[in-house]
């Protein structure tokens, strides 16, 4: 099975704050990955999948899955779905930290 599209969105945060990465589509099988580049600081960096929504009915709703941060692993760094429609990362970082987060989502048709 080949890819059958693939979305990204990138973003970066800096000295104590967040940037909401987000990318939409029409519904189907697809995996999502977050990535970190050009972190700097001693503090926390951290990027993840905070939101996910699929439409399991082609005429139905959107359906939202979320999570909430884990002390000890942050956000999920990945996530796949049958009849995917729309994810969200965010980037956070701590004071005078900086980051780049990177979310990428591939689709199956």
């Amino acid at each position: 099975m080949a890819i059958d599209a693939y979305w990204y969105s990138w973003g970066w945060a800096y000295n104590d704050a967040s940037e909401s990465l987000r990318v939409s589509f029409s519904p189907q099988y697809g995996y999502a990955a977050t990535s970190l580049s050009n972190v700097y600081g001693g503090g926390l960096t951290a990027v993840g999948i905070t939101h996910y929504e699929t439409r399991p009915q082609a005429n139905g709703p959107n359906v939202p899955t979320d999570f909430g941060w884990n002390d000890y692993f942050g956000y999920p760094p990945a996530i796949d779905a049958n009849d995917l429609t729309e994810v969200t990362a965010e980037v956070d970082v701590g004071g005078d930290q900086g980051a780049t987060g990177l979310l990428t989502v591939y689709l199956w048709g």
